[in-house]
Parts: C-alpha cells; sequence; structure tokens
C-alpha cells in the first residue's frame, strides 16, 4: 500500500517561503556538494533526467544544460511554492528542456523505464517510506539507468547546523527536537550501511557511498547575517517557532557569538559533511 508523505508535504509548505527567500545562503551551503554528487552520474547529451525534491529549480536547471537541448529534466517537489520559483528561475534562465511535476515521490506515477539517470540534491532524506520511494524512481529509470544523490553525514560533522542548534538549545534549555532513527529528517540517512539496506530493498545495485568532508568558508562580517538565517531553518527554527521577541533576541546573540567564536584569519569555518552515493538501477 503506497503512503502519502502528508507530514512531510505540510512541513515543506510552511517552509517554501523562507526557502524561496534565503535561496542564495541555501545554495553556498548545498551548491558545492550537490555539484560533487552531480559530476558522478555521468550526464551525457541527450539523456532523460529526474531531479527528485529539486526544490527552487537550481539543480534541475543544471541537470538541464549538461544533458544539453537534446535531453530533458523533469523537476519533482512536494512543495508547489518551491516550483512556482523554479518555473521563473527555468523561464529567466532559458532551460526549455526542463518541466516541473507537484507531486510526492512516494507514490506518484513517475512512468516505467523513461529515464536515464535519478538525481537528488538533499531532497531524498524527508521520505516517510523511503524504500517505497526509491523502489519508485527505480521503476522510472531504464535497465542499466543511474541513481545520484548527496545526504547529509551526522549533525556532529556539521558544525554549520550543530554550532546554532547548540547556541539556541542555551537560550530555551532543552535541545531542539530530532526525528527519531530512520524517520524523515535531515539526517535520516547519515548511517552508511543504512543507505545500502534501503537501496538494496528497493532494488538497486553497484551501490557506492563516499563520505565527503570539507569547510563552509565566509567572510567574518557575514557573521550576524549566518545568525539570523541559522534561526529561520531546520531544528532552530522548530525550536523557537513559540518564542517572543525577547527570547527571539537572545537567540540571535547566542547564535552570533558562537559563530564568532568559529572564525580564523577573518573567515567564519564551519565543517560540512555529505555523503556522494550512486547505485544502478
Amino acid at each position: 500500500m503506497d503512503v502519502v508523505n502528508t507530514d512531510q508535504a505540510e512541513h515543506w509548505a510552511s517552509v517554501a517561503p523562507t526557502w524561496v527567500e534565503i535561496e542564495d545562503h541555501l545554495e553556498r551551503t548545498a551548491g558545492g556538494p550537490g555539484r560533487r554528487a552531480m559530476d558522478r552520474l555521468d550526464l551525457q547529451p541527450g539523456q532523460a533526467v529526474l531531479d527528485l525534491g529539486c526544490g527552487t529549480g537550481p539543480t534541475t536547471v543544471d541537470l538541464a544544460r549538461r544533458v544539453g537541448p537534446d535531453g530533458s529534466v523533469l523537476g519533482v517537489d512536494i512543495a508547489a511554492a518551491m516550483l512556482a520559483r523554479a518555473r521563473e528561475r527555468a523561464s529567466q534562465e532559458g532551460a526549455s528542456n526542463v518541466h516541473f511535476v507537484h507531486a510526492d515521490v512516494q507514490c506518484c506515477d513517475l512512468g516505467v523505464a523513461a529515464y536515464d539517470r535519478a538525481f537528488s540534491r538533499f531532497g531524498v532524506m524527508f521520505y516517510a517510506d523511503p524504500v517505497a520511494a526509491f523502489a519508485n524512481v527505480r521503476t522510472a529509470l531504464r535497465t542499466g539507468g543511474s541513481l545520484g544523490f548527496v545526504c547529509w553525514q551526522h549533525v556532529m560533522a556539521n558544525e554549520w547546523m550543530l554550532v546554532p542548534g547548540m547556541a539556541v538549545t542555551s537560550v530555551t534549555g532543552s535541545p531542539p527536537a530530532m526525528p527519531e532513527p530512520g524517520q524523515p529528517g535531515p539526517f535520516s540517512l547519515c548511517d552508511v550501511d543504512r543507505v545500502h539496506a534501503v537501496l538494496e530493498s528497493a532494488g538497486f545495485a553497484e551501490i557506492e557511498v563516499v563520505p565527503h568532508n570539507d569547510v563552509i568558508s565566509a567572510p567574518e562580517r557575514e557573521v550576524g547575517d549566518y545568525a539570523a538565517i541559522a534561526l529561520r531553518m531546520g531544528a532552530a527554527r522548530e525550536a523557537l517557532r513559540e518564542a517572543d521577541e525577547a527570547t527571539m533576541a537572545r537567540a540571535f546573540e547566542c547564535v552570533a557569538s558562537a559563530l564568532a567564536e568559529k572564525v580564523e584569519d577573518g573567515q567564519l569555518r564551519l565543517t560540512r559533511g555529505v555523503l556522494l552515493v550512486t547505485a544502478r538501477a
């Protein structure tokens, strides 16, 4: 029985306006790992590609450039507001070989053997039933087609999330709520063995998971901007959902102070850890 990802649909509908507003910051955080994952897919001109959890469309447009005018890309996302921005972006950048669909990958009809490649940049960790979602993707891929995605390692490898989260905890008195192991969330696929188990159960083979660790860097003058944005994202956002103005102000001060401690030689430096995953249909 197909499982509709209702909770995540509601969550991303509420988050989408913020994601559109801070897309430049998100691109700085996610862009590099996304390109690394895309490079590993060996995209060729003329191929048909699925972009899973395409968000506001930067990856969809990049994929479209790589497969050229004879190729095509379908961007799929569970948040309609994200797709409105994605369509605008594609039009602005002249990407005429892309289309977008508002759908739940777990249970939507993606076609049968219709695509050569499937890709995702941090969009596959939020499935309530990941085996069902990836099995649906595998059905949509041609025999021998490839899946490639990038997902987060554990929070301890990602100071850009950990540092603000701990600072908010010092204000609220309790850590931000985190999903149970295996539940949808940014770290649901942080365990290499689980990635293998999920993809094998979905019918994929030749699974390769490569950890990659680096550092996000920004000028010291942007510490305040980073702090403000951190309060609008992820666990920090949820922990402060009911906060009054005074609490929000204290949270900003604490996050900015914690980030300032990560400045070295005039640069804010925060660790980033991801998993680069490929598999064969």
